[in-house]
């Protein structure tokens, strides 16, 4: 679910209905002054506030404003949940089954559910290949729950919200499918401008945007705007490569090389398209790899260079949804945690210890307070489950700022980008509110350690401590030989992750080995939740790997760089492929089985260089020394 300013959602929902100012204090009995401070950011509006201004703004929204919880069981939160992921991957079957699940949930209609099954059941007819006309009425209804008198020409200048763009999307891709090209670009040009506006840690925006880049790139193509094309495929493959996923970047590179074809720069086609080759194989997608080297060699007379990758045996993959753990018999929010906590065989203390209060935590769990988006998420990281999928937060604006600046942040890690990050975590230690709550504290101890380790070449002992320091914030009283008891947050796995790799570093592999099998022995067994739990887990088994080679425990490296590889390819997140590819290369020239090892090698650096822009771009010259020392080979 989407996250939001509150200040500027209550501003712009009331600009797109056209409701005065005057109109909103009359009806919501709000003094003026406090409007203005709250559409100017200045001011957060308390929960009742909110309550009525969202009445007097007359929109079927009180799914965005409360909690979900007190809208629909958890069992039906999780079926829709469950109904997205199977339209995702094309789970026909299970998607049909999942809509007529939840038609019996009558009881808890209410227009934010209604609007989601008319877009469900219009994305499922698509993929059944019903007709146009009777898929655009159940659009047209889906749009009517939430937007009253909408026009497609109101989509640039005004907020989309809940299924909205989901519903245009589909629109948009039927309409390019009956041939009406200009009406399907206008709609997701039109789109894309809107979504633009939204901030770029949104998960929703993260979700729609590279799907919806790549609808608009293939009208674009068909109209033959090549250079439009090659300008949507990087802002496609950037936006497809957050959060660790990259499922569409191969994709991107087809439609990239259909464009340079167009434009008559074959010479350049031949990266695009062993970009999109490699990757078709790294996600275990041969059909699609194979139909790469036939296009290729048929249509561009181009022969791509398999390096011995078409003679491994990978079984055609296919998606399968992310596990969200069961339900549990709860009526809020709070109930929920609850819930979660007893059946964890978690006391109020335990659950609490260092995030918050055991009396705040109580007051959490009876409904009484929310407390702040960090803290909450905590809460539930501790009991393996993704907030997000049960709870809207409608952040304060130093929470919005700090929530910002916090995403950023881990982006840049990621990407290697460590100055860029330390600015910004100058910045978000400044803001007043961070310094009393200790998950943001624990954020920054953590990120300037990892900031100081990246600026000496050998482990310091400070590194350790600095680690230790961040840790005992939350974790008073860590043992790393009691990993495996712990209930961990993402902040407390990073920092264990990066302590365990400090021992690799500085001449302990063995020592290393054990912490970091006890780390992914943690994480498997307590996030129930694979979305939470995909967050961290391949960069731990990746690690986990490394140093069971590095410890000369060659057949565990195996078994973990598999484990880390099925779990990556069956849920169709390509980023961490290739890195797991270069560990079974060098596992296998420990070996002395140097034509076993090129094919992976070559994976891995095809691989990373598709996401050379994402963290990815030094292990390119590692991949080649490697390669070039043992084998004799250069990749082109």
């Amino acid at each position: 679910m989407s996250k939001y300013n509150t200040c500027v959602l209550v501003r712009d929902l009331r600009e797109r209905i056209g409701l005065e100012r005057e109109a909103v204090l009359e009806l919501s009995n709000l003094d003026d002054s406090s409007l203005r401070r709250i559409e100017r950011e200045e001011q957060h509006p308390k929960p009742e506030t909110l309550k009525k201004l969202i009445k007097a703004i007359k929109l079927p929204l009180d799914g965005l404003v409360y909690p979900l919880l007190d809208e629909l069981p958890m069992g039906a939160l999780l079926l829709c949940d469950r109904l997205t992921q199977a339209l995702d991957i094309g789970d026909l079957a299970s998607a049909e089954m999942a809509l007529e699940q939840l038609e019996k949930f009558p009881k808890f209609e209410t227009g934010v559910l209604t609007q989601f099954k008319l877009s469900s059941k219009a994305r499922l007819w698509e993929l059944q290949g019903k007709s146009i006309d009777d898929i655009l009425p159940l659009l047209d209804e889906g749009m009517r729950e939430t937007f009253e008198n909408f026009d497609d020409n109101d989509i640039p200048d005004k907020v989309l919200i809940l299924e909205e763009p989901e519903l245009l999307h589909t629109k948009a891709r039927l309409l390019a499918k009956s041939g009406q090209l200009d009406d399907a670009i206008l709609i997701l040009d039109s789109m894309v401008s809107n979504l633009k506006k939204i901030p770029s840690t949104d998960r929703e925006k993260e979700r729609q945007f590279a799907p919806l880049i790549f609808s608009l790139t293939k009208c674009l193509l068909e109209k033959r705007d090549y250079i439009r094309v090659l300008e949507l495929c990087d802002l496609g493959a950037e936006y497809s490569a957050v959060r660790k996923q990259g499922y569409l970047n191969p994709d991107f590179e087809l439609l990239k090389a259909a464009a340079l074809r167009g434009l008559g720069q074959n010479e350049d086609c031949q990266k695009p398209l062993q970009h999109a080759y490699f990757a078709f194989i790294l996600l275990g997608e041969s059909v699609k790899a194979t139909e790469v080297l036939n296009c290729a060699n048929d249509v561009y007379n181009i022969q791509i260079q398999t390096y011995g990758v078409d003679e491994l045996i990978f079984s055609n993959h296919c998606k399968v949804p992310y596990n969200r753990g069961e339900a549990v018999e709860c009526y809020s929010f709070g109930t929920m945690i609850r819930a979660l906590r007893e059946r964890a065989g978690l006391s109020l203390e335990k659950l609490s210890r260092g995030i918050c209060s055991k009396p705040t935590l109580l007051r959490i769990e009876r409904d009484e307070t929310l407390e702040n988006y960090f803290t909450v998420e905590a809460i539930m990281q501790r009991l393996g489950r993704d907030i997000n999928l049960y709870k809207n937060f409608f952040m304060s604006k130093n929470d919005f700022v700090s929530f910002q600046l916090q995403d950023k942040i881990k982006n840049l890690l990621s990407e290697c980008q460590f100055t860029s990050a330390s600015k910004l975590i100058d910045e978000l230690r400044s803001i007043k509110s961070v310094v009393n709550n200790n998950v943001l504290r624990q954020f920054i101890l953590m990120t300037q350690a990892i900031l100081f380790a990246r600026k000496h070449n050998e482990p310091q002992p400070e590194y350790l401590n600095m680690l230790l320091d961040a840790l005992h914030i939350t974790c008073p009283q860590f043992d790393e030989h009691e990993i495996e008891k712990y209930h961990l947050t993402f902040n407390e796995i990073a920092i264990i992750n990066q302590y365990a790799g400090y021992f690799g570093d500085s001449g302990d592999p063995k020592r290393s080995a054990v912490i970091y099998d006890r780390l992914r022995r943690n994480i498997n067994g307590n996030y129930k939740d694979e979305v939470e739990k995909a967050r961290m887990y391949s960069t731990v088994l990746f690690n986990c790997s490394s140093i069971y080679g590095r410890a000369g425990c060659q057949n565990e490296a195996f078994d973990v760089m598999t484990e880390g590889e099925n779990f990556e390819r069956n849920r169709g997140r390509l980023i961490e492929l290739p890195a797991f590819s270069f560990n079974k290369g060098y596992y296998f020239m420990l070996q002395e089985k140097n034509e076993e090892s090129l094919p992976y090698f070559a994976l891995a650096y095809y691989g990373a260089s598709l996401f050379a822009k994402h963290g990815q771009e030094h292990i390119l010259p590692i991949i080649q020394t490697t390669v070039d020392e043992h084998l004799g080979i250069t990749f082109d």
